[in-house]
């Protein structure tokens, strides 16, 4: 293994931001000083990393983490089937992020997680990976549903088990988003278990998915 050369207490405050789904315009906010300091910072973690672009530095932190935690079961028989399902879905990543501009998004909405496109959608999903914290606008959800729709289709076409790898590998994120979209809607992420109700139970949460968030629900209720 390599030696990485250590992030500055700077560096390591924006790595955080970045993880957390934050524009560069946002991290400069939240740190005081300016995108072109933001991006100062940026192109020094790439080079301590040895990447060139924010997806690459998520997937490769990503891919730290699960080999980190996957060492106790480094010689079960199921290790070269996951070292090969990371390796496809890494790919997949790339060749839908490959013409995404990664650096600050083209407008500021007034939540400052909710995406505005396709493609924003898919990048704060994946760096919210695993995050059921928060909360989800529909554009951000249903976007996502999306991608994991089509690509997931895509890889089924090609093969059954690429197919069936690709779904299990990103369930994890489409359930966070589930989780906070449930909760940007005013419901109980609880109720991601509905998925275990055949037909009844997608239907109702394809409601509550749909719904606008609690916040519009309830000045909608107010009296004119």
């Amino acid at each position: 293994m390599t030696s990485q050369t250590p992030l500055s207490k700077r560096e390591q405050d924006v790595l955080d931001l970045l993880l957390a789904g934050k524009s560069n315009k946002l991290i400069a906010h939240a740190l005081g000083i300016t995108e072109r300091t933001v991006e100062f910072h940026l192109k020094n973690i790439y080079a301590k990393h040895q990447v060139n672009s924010r997806m690459e530095l998520v997937l490769h932190l990503r891919q730290s983490t699960v080999a980190a935690e996957g060492e106790s079961i480094e010689n079960s028989g199921t290790s070269s089937l996951w070292s090969w399902a990371k390796s496809t879905f890494k790919e997949a990543v790339f060749r839908i992020g490959k013409e995404i501009e990664m650096n600050t998004p083209t407008q500021t909405p007034l939540n400052e997680a909710e995406p505005v496109n396709f493609q924003n959608a898919i990048r704060i999903c994946f760096v919210k990976y695993a995050d059921f914290t928060g909360r989800a606008s529909r554009p951000e959800f249903w976007w996502f549903a999306l991608f994991i729709l089509l690509s997931a289709s895509a890889f089924t076409y090609l093969s059954e088990t690429a197919g069936s790898i690709y779904s299990i590998a990103t369930l994890l994120p489409f359930l966070a988003v589930g989780a906070r979209r449930l909760r940007d809607s005013g419901n109980s992420p609880w109720w991601l278990f509905g998925l275990l109700i055949p037909v009844a139970g997608i239907i109702l949460l394809g409601f509550f998915w749909a719904m606008q968030p609690a916040k519009t629900l309830a000045n909608d209720s107010l009296p004119a």
